[in-house]
């Protein structure tokens, strides 16, 4: 099947090892499409993981196939059935013994409708209010996320940001900042950018929750952290207008989210450090450069 393969493809140039993902995705795949009588049509691009699937059910409801290892998905499937589609996708089913989770299909993301971060943000400040009303004890508990992004900075960054020094110093710094006073505040979705918004009939939902209990500001530091060619672009016209933007941006996520500009700032930055190292970590080296040069020039104009 052509899903295995690519999850096999993934494999080769991950730096990571995920191996045991793949060896489970391969063992599960046919059992779960036999078991539910599910007919796959595609499989899905993007993403570091074995590939979602594309699949028909057997009443001819359109649906999506994720398989993970077991655990893996617990707390994002508690999550969207706490949410009962409010805000996310819906769940049609759910095997955590097999790690398999089938949820309805969406349509295209928003990046394909609004590639420019006002645009999302507009569309996604609305839906994190909403997916923020997961109760609290339904999430993975709280524990310091900036303590972990700090950790990656120190793994990582060695490897992978020699040629970046001032966007990881500084990268550092706020994750200390942000670890002397993280609140546990919501469930957050974790990682609500706009290729993680599908269009549902003519609104919008979330998808893939990490469902850990964080504080809102860190949900609207990932909307900024994204941006990089839009940046890019305003820097080439005129140097400081990406920097510009993105506290335009900053601003705007406030106004809607419940938080400090300075911290969902904070956060925004050190995830753009972070994601740029993950990046070159499961084998997407140019992305992780985009992130990560992108970074750099924020940092400069901030020291």
């Amino acid at each position: 099947m052509a899903a295995i393969d690519e999850a096999r493809r993934r494999e080769v140039i991950s730096q990571r090892d995920i191996g045991a993902e793949v060896a489970h995705y391969e063992c599960v795949l046919a059992q779960v499409c036999g078991a539910w009588a599910l007919t796959p049509t595609e499989w899905f691009g993007g993403g570091v993981n074995p590939p979602p699937l594309a699949v028909i059910t057997p009443d001819g409801t359109a649906a999506v196939l994720k398989i993970q290892l077991p655990g893996v998905q617990d707390i994002a499937a508690a999550v969207l059935l706490a949410a009962g589609g409010d805000g996310y996708v819906r769940v049609l089913d759910w095997d955590a013994s097999r790690g398999v989770l089938l949820t309805e299909r969406l349509g295209g993301t928003l990046w394909g409708v609004r590639s420019d971060l006002i645009g999302q943000v507009r569309t996604i400040v609305p839906l994190l209010r909403r997916a923020w009303a997961v109760p609290v004890a339904v999430g993975r508990p709280f524990e310091s996320k900036a303590g972990g992004l700090r950790g990656i900075l120190a793994d990582l960054g060695p490897r992978y940001g020699e040629a970046t020094p001032t966007a990881l110093a500084l990268a550092a710094d706020y994750a200390e900042q942000l670890a002397a006073d993280e609140r546990a505040e919501v469930v957050c979705h974790g990682d609500p950018h706009a290729g993680n918004v599908l269009r549902r009939g003519d609104g919008w939902a979330l998808i893939d929750p990490d469902g850990f209990v964080g504080e809102r500001a860190y949900d609207l530091g990932v909307v900024l952290r994204d941006a990089c060619l839009e940046f890019a672009g305003a820097e080439t016209r005129r140097p400081g207008a990406g920097v510009a933007l993105l506290r335009e941006g900053c601003q705007m996520l406030v106004e809607g989210g419940e938080a400090v500009p300075e911290r969902v700032w904070r956060w925004g930055f050190v995830e753009r450090v972070t994601t740029g190292l993950y990046l070159h970590w499961f084998g997407y080296p140019d992305e992780g450069d985009r992130f990560l040069a992108t970074a750099e020039t924020i940092a400069r104009a901030e020291v």
